[in-house]
């Protein structure tokens, strides 16, 4: 029971706080129960707050119980902390002690990169599948020295601080087409060109248009989802490799859909999500298939850029950057480190633009 786990070993003026303790417990529990894990941490995290308030006494159970609460949150610097906090306290004797050890090295896997998630919406069914990309260090620019373009310098180092998430697979137009009818994306449906729609990526789309949409999952989700930062997109789809493509300096065929790429698609249409195999990282389709809009405003070097992996959010605003290129760009314009820009409004429409989301995994 829970009103049986806080010590009462305070005196009569501790029953409050700890009767608290075993409300915001209850509460936690139901939070979890229901799949609210992020409002189930921050419940406990008040159990905490009363600790340090008015000392009262946490049994060890508590600290394990956080951490798993924070790594299906998906907060996994707290889930280290708090499971770190539990074997410290516990040992070896422990009741949770090998389960602690699981869920640590589970976590720390997580924080590799590499685990996958899909959210909840409100309207039914679930987000896009989402792939946890680690926090790191990454040189930007044109480090392979093939085909370079004077906006990919000067190359500079990059710190990704924290793990995000990004989506598996560049957006389709199945759900494209969920958002609209759930209510957003400005109602607005883009034409396929007669390529196809389901799992095809979405196009004729521009940048505000990708605005609409990473609105309606934060607002369908409760979590905040949004465009990748330029650094992110390249971090992600370098996936640790310096080379022009993740795979090598070489395009090879068949390993992308480009103008000169080697695949059916080539020049004529895309590619389904996922008709390519995966980065390092797990992730798809971040060369070729439509260019891919980022959060970034368009500047015409790499000159004074931020350092920590946020969007550049000075410069020309009325354009956009975008990465990745299309199934009609040579393949040069599809490597890692290119670049392009995209006006923000309808009249920047057209069949080689698309765009992927990102999550961010920190409240």
């Amino acid at each position: 029971m829970a009103c049986l786990l806080f010590g009462r070993t305070l005196g009569a003026d501790a029953a409050p706080p700890a009767i608290m303790a075993d409300r915001y417990l209850v509460q936690a529990e139901r939070e979890l129960g229901a799949g609210d894990a992020v409002a189930a941490v921050e419940t406990l995290n008040r159990i905490v707050a009363l600790q340090a308030e008015h000392g009262l006494e946490i049994p060890d159970a508590f600290w394990f119980r956080r951490a798993q609460a924070a790594h299906e949150a998906r907060l996994y610097d707290l889930a280290i902390e708090s499971v770190v906090r539990y074997l410290e306290v516990a040992g070896q004797g422990g009741e949770h002690y090998v389960a602690a050890l699981e869920l640590y090295d589970a976590v720390e896997l997580a924080l590799q990169g590499g685990e996958t998630f899909s959210d909840t919406l409100n309207s039914g069914g679930q987000g896009p599948e989402m792939v946890v990309i680690p926090a790191g260090r990454f040189r930007m620019g044109c480090v392979s020295g093939q085909n370079c373009e004077d906006d990919e310098f000067p190359v500079h180092e990059v710190s990704i601080p924290q793990a995000f998430a990004v989506s598996k697979y560049e957006v389709t137009f199945a759900q494209w087409d969920a958002c609209v009818t759930g209510g957003g994306c400005g109602g607005y449906r883009p034409d396929d060109d007669g390529w196809g729609r389901g799992r095809r990526p979405v196009i004729n789309v521009s940048w505000n248009d990708a605005q609409e949409h990473v609105a309606w999952l934060s607002r369908q989700t409760g979590q905040t989802y949004r465009l990748l930062s330029q650094a992110e997109w390249e971090y992600a789809a370098r996936a640790g490799s310096p080379t022009a493509y993740s795979w090598g300096n070489d395009v090879g065929s068949n390993r992308a859909n480009c103008y000169g790429c080697g695949s059916q698609w080539d020049n004529r249409r895309t590619a389904s999500a996922g008709s390519f195999s995966a980065n390092a990282f797990g992730v798809h389709d971040m060369h070729g298939n439509v260019y891919e809009l980022v959060e970034d405003c368009w500047n015409d070097s790499y000159r004074q850029a931020p350092s920590d992996g946020r969007a550049w959010l000075s410069g020309n605003c009325s354009r956009r950057v975008m990465r990745g290129g299309s199934g009609g760009s040579f393949p040069r314009y599809a490597r890692s480190a290119n670049r392009g820009a995209s006006d923000t409004g309808a009249e920047a429409r057209n069949v080689n633009i698309g765009f992927r989301v990102a999550r961010t995994l920190v409240p």
